[in-house]
Parts: structure tokens; sequence; C-alpha cells
């Protein structure tokens, strides 16, 4: 059974509450049963010590000197007090009225430290006795044989009792009380209190995925609270910034696919209005497949790059050749570097033991080498480097001709952005390139870095550790 948060603060903080009170009014109630019960005892005492001045000795007889008709409180059973004299060797010597023919337990003690004890009379009356053994005094110079007498008083602890059960009954019914009003009371402050958190339950309710711009804000929120809204704006920040990206996504993907399937269908009916020479066809179709295979990478971009940022690219680490490598990638650049007139310079000193993913790499090099060559100016240069550097290696790709600013180049990886605003390339280069290089550079443990200045260079750098198994740095 799911509770809310303010039953359980209120359920637990009024049963702790209860429970202190139950024990501060059980610990009043004990304190106070000991020292009325303490005060009988000394009161027991003080009598036992009075009637015991009272017997004597005289000529080796013991005498009781007990006025009856002066103690009337002894005269009937139910005045609650009772005494009973016995000498040495058990013979009884008195014993008052109120107890008829029954007599108390013998308890032996000292009159400065009597014994105290219960015991009960016919009726089940329960009576507190106190009882010493004592050699009375002799009543003349005559002194005959010692004899000692045991005295035990008693008295019913009734009215004790009623005092005790009376207090009883006030603690209880104060404790019922107090427990009421005390669920009053925490109600109200622990609905104050959890108030911060049902404004926060309200404001998320509002939230929709059309207005994920909406931010929280409590009033006066708790300290601890305050956290918890600041995780949250910072999450509403991020899903806001992912569904903008998804729409952005999806509105770059149809513009890019629009463009290319327009020429498509405009070649395909216009091949189709009137018969055409054979030529004609083959030139028809070869545009076609142009327009496709370039459809076709941007697809496999896209799928490649979907499954690198949901995880599902494993890296396979082995030696690789690097500068191989890099003249294996440009080798199906070069007739369009040629056809462009461009001057590529080489400076090759990259680690020959570097351990890496040889696809992904290769993939990554054809994306930069690729953008150097298609997006230098007519007759540039391009310069391509490697090197060792920080125990790993080094990999540069630049082109001459940039069109783009530092600010600019800082969102060169961007998805689907180009540098072009009017999107002249739109269908052939769909701003995916780097933005896939970026994530599999991050899988190989390494890092890619883009500089450019309008009017000069645009430079990507590639560093990759020695070792990517071992030391994956994320991008």
């Amino acid at each position: 059974m799911t509770r809310t948060l303010w039953f359980r603060i209120l359920a637990g903080a009024v049963i702790g509450v209860v429970l202190v009170q139950a024990a501060a009014g059980l610990t009043v109630y004990v304190v106070v049963r000991s020292h009325l019960r303490s005060a009988f005892d000394a009161s027991l005492a003080a009598r036992l010590r009075t009637l015991s001045g009272l017997v004597e000795q005289e000529g080796g007889e013991v005498e009781v000197e007990f006025e009856e008709q002066a103690l009337p409180e002894w005269a009937a059973p139910e005045s609650g007090e009772y005494v009973q004299v016995w000498i040495a060797g058990g013979a009884l010597l008195y014993r008052s009225p109120s107890l008829g023919e029954h007599d108390l337990a013998r308890i032996d003690g000292r009159l400065d430290a009597p014994t105290f004890g219960w015991t009960t009379l016919p009726g089940r009356r329960s009576v507190r006795a106190a009882g010493a053994s004592f050699t009375p005094p002799e009543k003349h110079a005559v002194r005959g044989r010692a004899r000692t007498v045991t005295l035990v008083v008693a008295r019913a602890i009734r009215d004790t009792d009623r005092s005790l059960a009376i207090l009883g009954l006030v603690l209880a019914a104060a404790w019922v009380g107090a427990a009421g009003l005390t669920a009053v009371v925490l109600d109200w402050i622990v609905s104050r209190g959890v108030r911060p958190v049902r404004d926060l339950t309200a404001q998320i309710a509002d939230i929709r995925d059309a207005g994920l711009s909406a931010r929280v804000a409590l009033d006066n929120a708790p300290a601890e609270l305050a956290p918890v809204v600041a995780r949250l704006n910072d999450l509403l920040a991020q899903l806001d910034a992912a569904f903008e990206r998804e729409k952005a996504f999806t509105a770059n993907v149809a513009h890019e696919l629009r463009t290319p399937l327009t020429g498509l269908l405009t070649t395909l009916e216009l091949a189709l209005s009137r018969e055409r020479t054979p030529d004609a066809y083959r030139d028809a179709i070869r545009r076609c497949h142009v327009v496709c295979s370039q459809m076709s990478g941007m697809v496999d971009n896209l799928l490649c790059l979907a499954r690198a940022e949901s995880g599902r690219v494993r890296v396979k680490p082995e030696p690789v050749d690097l500068d191989g490598l890099l003249n294996e990638c440009w080798g199906p650049l070069s007739d369009r570097a040629e056809e462009r007139g461009l001057h590529v310079t080489w400076s090759l000193d990259g680690p020959a033991d570097l351990i890496t993913d040889r696809g992904l790499l290769r993939m990554v090099l054809l994306n930069v080498l690729s953008n150097a060559v298609n997006h230098a100016d007519e007759g540039g240069t391009v310069r391509i480097r490697s090197g060792r550097a920080d125990g790993g290696a080094e990999i540069v790709a630049a082109n001459s001709g940039s069109a783009l600013t530092g600010e600019e180049a800082r969102r060169a990886c961007d998805r689907f952005w180009q540098g072009d605003a009017a999107r002249s390339a739109t269908g052939v280069h769909c701003g995916l390139g780097l933005a896939l290089c970026r994530t599999l550079v991050g899988l190989l443990g390494g890092r890619l870095r883009i500089a450019a200045e309008a009017g000069g260079e645009f430079v990507v750098t590639l560093e990759l550790p020695a070792d990517g198994a071992r030391n994956p740095q994320g991008s």
C-alpha cells in the first residue's frame, strides 16, 4: 500500500511524540508511586518505634501498655490498622481487636531498620506491615530474665492505592488529550512542511512535452529541496535540448532528402516525357545513380552515428600502421584533388604500433580527408600530417580557403550544420561527416579538435592514445 509523504511524516511524528508522552507519564507515575510507598513505609516505621516504647518488662515479665480506648483505630477490622506482639519462642502476647482471630505474618527486623512486607487478611485485604524484634527496657531497677519480643504493625494501603489510581487516571486522560492535541498540531505543522513538495508536484504535473522550456521555481524552498529543484531544472533543460535536437534532426533529414528526391523525380519525369535516344536514357540513369549513391552515403552515416551514440558499436583494437592507413584512405580522393587542382603536402611520422580499431579509424580518416578535399578552395592547398604526441598519435588535416570564423568552427561537428547558409550543397554534403567523426574518435578514446579562420585554414586535429583499448577518454 502506497502512503503519502505527509502520512508517513505525520504518523511517525505522532507515534514518536505519543510514545515519549507515555514514557514520561509512566515515569511520573512510577516516581510518585515510589515516593508514596516510601512515605507510607516511613510512617509505618515511625508507628512501630512509637509502639515499641509502650512495651516494657518487669521481673522477667513483658507488659504491653497499649490503651485500647485511646486507640480507636484498632477497634474494628474496617479500621485498617493492625498490631500484634509475640514473645520469643512464638507465644502471642498481644493482638489488636481489629485482627479478630487472625494473625499477622511474623516479621523480624530491628527498630532502627524495620523489615517491611505484605500480608493478606481474610476478605483478601492486602496490608503493608513493618516488624522488628527487640528487648523491652526494665520498668523498674529490679532486673529479671531479659525477654525478646517481636512487634509487627500493619496498615491497609487502600488510601495510597486510591491516590495512585486517581493519579493513573489523570495521567491517562492527560495522555489521551495530549495525543489528540499533538496529532492536530503536528498535522498543521507537517502540512505546512510538505507544502513545497506538493507545490513541486503540481508544477511538475503541469509540464507537458510542448512546455519543456518551463522551469520549476519554489519560493523559500527548504534546503533539502533546493538540490532537487536544481537537478530537475537541469534535467528539463537537457530534455528540452534533446527534443529541440530531435525536431531539428527530423527537419534536417527531411530537407536533405527532399532535394535529391526532387532531382530524381525531375530526371525520371523528364526521361519519360518523350522518346529519347539510348544515350539520353543512359545519362539520366547515371545522374539518378549518383544521387542515389549520395543518399545512400547519408543514410549510412545516419545509421552509423545512431549506432555509435546508442553504444551499439564495439571497438575491436588491433595493431594499425597509421601512415599506411592514411595513404590507403587518400587513394579514392586523389583523382578528386587533382581535378580541383589542389596542392597536397604530406608529413607522415605516425607511430607504427598504434593499437586501435582499424575499421572505425578508417571511417574517420575518410570523412576528414574528404572534407578537406571538398571544402578547399579551387587550386588551394591541403596539408596532411601525422606524428607522435603525449605517447599517442596526432593526425592533422587542413585545407585552405576556410569561410568559417572560430565561433562557427565550434559548430562544425553539430549534426546537419553547414557553413553555407544557402545550403548550396544540400544532398551532397549534409553535415554529418564531422559529427560522426567526433563520436567515433570518442569511442576510440581520443579527441577531435577544430580550428578555423575566415580566409585562412580549416584545421581538423585528431588525438588518439597509443592503446585505445586501455585508455578510453571520450570525445
